[in-house]
């Protein structure tokens, strides 16, 4: 009896927990963009300490302080080119529309493809123009939330300076003070690790895109190189999506075939050496999480929190494998969502 009570107390606290993720996004979205700001801003500063020169002649509130610029020049260039591009690219779109019906009028005359498949009325109720809205939805999203996401930045670094003294006040055995401790430095480690990287080969591979799609001559390279940058924050769908849109244009704009094969074919061997070789050198089993798990966390946190929650996947993921990780009973979930069932030894239980 005791177990179908507990059963149905953890069903009833998901579906509540769950719930209130759905209902309260508007709140939460800009409160865990802040978090990952802060979070990336911390990682950029430790990151900058490890350097030895830097380390050796800069203070602590200095290279924070460089974190901080790094990241407003990072945001402006973003804000630039999206100001600069999106709404010549949705302009742009009504005449990609017209080229992508003639292209399929062309390959109906030579296969005859309309007498098998309507494709003349799927292509019709394709509309790009509402594809790239969407896209630019996401943006003007987290635009108008710019002020209020800076001032809980803000805030979350005045907090930071009290947290330790905190933690002491609300865990007042040692035991516990030293479990939490464990759990908050894994997460900070393992997350930093994942955000630092993954940056760094997202800037890589957007870079090297760039290049490839001007020297093609492609339209708004800038801009298609952001959204390669973005969608390479989202594992598995987001190196195809971010293939298949500059491709498709590609496709699209360019009468000749040569264009398409050289931007598919540059950008995939782009992906394929960052997500194959680079990749995995880098971040090696540090995660340690299941494919199927991050399938299924994308999946999830996609339908919670939209593209916004695809992004946050694998560090929402990560943070869970830690807590469970800590603690008896939860240990088991911990093993299934890693890879290969082994959670470091350094994790502490309460038992202990």
């Amino acid at each position: 009896m005791n177990r179908i009570i507990n059963s149905a107390a953890v069903l009833i606290s998901v579906w509540i927990i769950g719930f209130l993720l759905i209902a309260g996004r508007s709140l939460l979205i800009p409160i865990v963009m802040a978090i990952f700001i802060w979070h990336l801003l911390n990682t950029i500063n430790s990151g900058m300490q490890r350097i030895p020169t830097v380390k050796n002649h800069l203070p602590s509130w200095m290279s924070m302080v460089l974190s901080l610029i790094v990241v407003a020049i990072f945001v402006r260039i973003l804000v630039d080119i999206i100001s600069n591009n999106v709404n010549e690219v949705i302009a742009a779109s009504s005449r990609y529309q017209e080229n992508l019906i003639a292209i399929f009028n062309n390959l109906d005359q030579k296969f005859h493809i309309k007498a098998s498949t309507n494709f003349d009325q799927i292509i019709k109720s394709f509309s790009i123009q509402s594809v790239l809205v969407n896209i630019y939805g996401v943006f003007t999203t987290l635009m108008s939330s710019a002020i209020l996401i800076a001032l809980y930045v803000v805030f979350l670094f005045v907090e930071q300076h009290y947290f330790t003294q905190k933690m002491d006040a609300l865990f007042p055995k040692s035991g516990h003070r030293k479990l939490v401790n464990n759990i908050i430095s894994h997460i900070t480690k393992d997350t930093q690790t994942y955000l630092g990287i993954k940056t760094l080969l997202s800037l890589a591979t957007a870079t090297a895109s760039w290049v490839i799609m001007k020297w093609v001559d492609l339209d708004f390279a800038e801009f298609w190189a952001l959204l390669i940058f973005f969608l390479n924050y989202i594992p598995n769908i987001g190196a195809m999506v971010a293939t298949a849109f500059p491709a498709a244009l590609a496709l699209i704009q360019f009468e000749s075939w040569w264009p398409f094969v050289e931007v598919t074919s540059g950008i995939v061997a782009v992906q394929f050496v960052v997500g194959n070789f680079l990749e995995p050198r880098l971040l090696g089993k540090s995660l340690n999480l299941s494919p199927l798990v991050i399938m299924f966390a994308l999946a999830l946190w996609g339908a919670i929190w939209g593209i916004l929650g695809m992004f946050l996947s694998v560090p929402i993921t990560v943070m869970m494998m830690i807590i469970f990780a800590h603690f008896d009973r939860t240990r088991p979930i911990a093993i299934l969502l890693s890879q290969n069932g082994y959670t470091q030894k350094s994790y502490e239980t309460l038992s202990s």
